[in-house]
């Protein structure tokens, strides 16, 4: 098998340092208890048929009830088996190349995912596509990244199986963060959970987000949905989402316009929130991700740009990105383009490139 040098790549961080003895570890995982609720079931369990059997009354009901107890020993160890399953978390950090940031930039965050995978799970995966300085992301090499991705998450199955939720860590620019996210889909036997980068280098440099999975619990609507906007020029097949995330007002508006006159857009849906930022927690990224995919699929399209292309304009955090790939274009993710402002060069940059 040939081996592409920039092909993703699956390796094995480790696992975070034992914080306790291994025989504290096995007090508390139910190791202990399973055992020796075994041997005392097991014993008198012996001996309780052996009374029945030759009629021996002998004792007979203390034994039924030393294997009683040892049965409710095995009992407890299976419970704080189970318990101790939940608490394992299972990391996986992925990296696809940013060019807007630099070798420089990609590598220090990268090393902080690293860190806080280390940290925080009890097994940590990475996955990642070698960089070389102003690589940019392309479709095939996002879907290889996801498709590894989905190995990695396949493998962390028989590594943890007893894991309920496993951990993304990503690092990538927001539009690959969207193609990525519509390779993985929504569809998971385990929870997925998306984490997403703080700012700032303290020793908290990432928070759980949002899960892949489409919430029924959010309620909080955080952003404004606006009317429709129409080109009469447009493709009336092409229709497209904006989201405003970062409060860039007029300016986001001028940009977004420009390029619906380039790309023969018909017409437009925006969502804006009223700061530079959403608060950093669930709940919030939650109920933006819910609102943006309620709003998208109630908008007043024409069944002929509901069928259509669709292209969506993204800002704001990697986390949202990769949730609302997975939740409202997985099934359709060959219909859809994403675009992303890039600061250093100030233009938007597409994933992928439709003719």
């Amino acid at each position: 098998m040939s081996f592409h040098p920039r092909a993703p790549q699956l390796t094995i961080l480790g696992t975070s340092p034992p914080t306790i003895s291994h025989g504290h570890q096995a007090l508390q995982d139910g190791t202990i208890a399973a055992t020796v609720g075994g041997i005392i079931a097991g014993g008198f369990g012996v001996e309780a048929a052996k009374s029945f059997v030759t009629t021996d009354e002998g004792g007979r009901w203390y034994f039924v009830a030393a294997t009683l107890i040892g049965i409710a020993v095995i009992s407890l160890g299976t419970l704080l088996r189970q318990h101790t399953g939940r608490r394992t978390r299972v990391a996986i950090v992925i990296t696809a190349p940013d060019a807007a940031r630099g070798l420089t930039g990609a590598a220090q965050l990268d090393q902080q995912a690293e860190r806080y995978a280390q940290r925080t799970c009890t097994v940590a995966l990475k996955t990642a596509i070698p960089t070389t300085d102003g690589q940019r992301p392309t479709r095939p090499l996002i879907e290889a990244l996801a498709d590894e991705t989905l190995s990695a998450i396949t493998l962390a199955e028989r590594l943890t199986p007893d894991a309920t939720q496993f951990h993304l860590i990503p690092t990538m620019p927001l539009h690959a963060g969207f193609w990525f996210g519509t390779r993985l889909g929504s569809a998971h036997a385990r929870d997925i959970r998306i984490h997403q980068t703080l700012r700032g280098n303290g020793t908290n440099t990432h928070f759980d987000a949002i899960s892949l999975r489409t919430s029924t619990t959010a309620t909080r609507t955080p952003l404004t949905i606006e009317q429709l906007h129409h080109f009469t020029a447009g493709e009336p097949t092409h229709a497209a989402l904006a989201l405003d995330l970062e409060n860039r007002g007029a300016t986001f508006d001028s940009d977004v316009n420009t390029i619906c006159v380039q790309q023969r857009i018909s017409i437009v849906l925006t969502l804006r929130n009223s700061t530079h930022q959403l608060n950093n927690n669930p709940e919030t990224f939650e109920a933006a991700v819910a609102q943006i995919s309620h709003a998208w699929r109630n908008a007043g399209l024409t069944p002929t740009a509901r069928s259509g292309r669709h292209t969506i304009f993204l800002s704001g955090a990697l986390s949202i990105a990769i949730a609302l790939g997975a939740r409202l274009a997985a099934a359709e993710h060959g219909r859809w383009q994403a675009f992303t402002f890039n600061r250093d060069t100030a233009t938007y940059e597409q994933l992928p490139t439709w003719p």
